[in-house]
């Protein structure tokens, strides 16, 4: 509160003010100045013994772990209310559906012996939105989601539709992201089989029949080769769980509503 420039310095602790002096009381070479925080020590009656100034890093210490309990405890209030609003279920089971969907490997493709790519959902999306762009996924990267990027948002949000629309029918948002998992699925079987279609009736157009009959086979060996080289990741399978309860819950409380 005041320094030692003019007589006495002055400090405030615990709601008292004390007067200290450099000579009885200051135990530090850095000398006192107006605003700076200190550690106080009393002695058995109360009176002032020493004060110290607190080290800038333990003071920026304390104060990171005062900002972080208070973050803390914000974040803690915030997941209260969201759990009481939306039921912790419906927000964990969503939650492993995001993470399903964007972090994890929905497919590994094993490219060589000793060499495999794992994509999530949401770069086969961007597969899905354009098939050139397989390529681009396999060396990691990622093509434009386009619809189906949109359509993904939708499915994420469509358990929490309850909340914005006062109808029974909200409650069956809980089954978009299935059903947006299934469509995936769809899409990608409707694509493959277009491609070797459209092999087949290349070859027989400039090769005749029996080009057309050996270019389904090959073309037959290759879909079955193709299948053995891609397997199921975790994200596939935690976003199938996900999707199913969040399907069944929805499922249930339109039925309720409806009864």
């Amino acid at each position: 509160m005041r320094d030692t420039n003019a007589g006495p310095g002055l400090l405030s602790s615990g709601g008292n003010q004390h007067p200290f002096t450099l000579e009885s009381h200051w135990k530090s070479d850095q000398p006192p100045r107006v605003g700076m925080v200190v550690d106080v020590s009393l002695d058995e009656a109360g009176s002032l013994a020493a004060v110290m100034p607190v080290a800038d890093a333990q003071l920026a210490k304390e104060q990171a772990d005062l900002a972080l309990q208070a973050a803390k405890a914000k974040g803690g209030a915030l997941a209260a209310g969201l759990s009481a609003r939306f039921g912790m279920p419906t927000l964990v089971a969503m939650g492993v559906l995001l993470v399903g969907w964007f972090f994890l490997n929905t497919i590994a493709v094993q490219v060589s012996s000793q060499y495999s790519v794992g994509m999530s959902l949401w770069k086969l999306l961007g597969v899905l939105n354009s098939p050139a762009g397989l390529m681009s996924g396999l060396s990691g990267g990622g093509a434009s989601s386009g619809i189906y990027g949109f359509l993904c948002i939708v499915a994420l949000l469509g358990p929490l539709l309850p909340q914005v629309w006062a109808d029974k029918r909200a409650h069956l948002g809980g089954l978009l992201p299935l059903a947006f998992m299934l469509l995936v699925v769809l899409m990608f079987y409707v694509g493959i089989n277009d491609g070797v279609k459209q092999a087949q009736g290349a070859a027989g157009i400039f090769g005749g029949a029996q080009a057309a009959q050996m270019a389904e086979s090959v073309s037959s060996m290759m879909l079955r080769e193709a299948m053995r080289a891609i397997s199921f990741g975790a994200g596939a399978w935690l976003s199938l769980f996900a999707s199913l309860y969040l399907a069944g819950r929805g499922l249930m409380k339109f039925l309720a509503a409806k009864a």
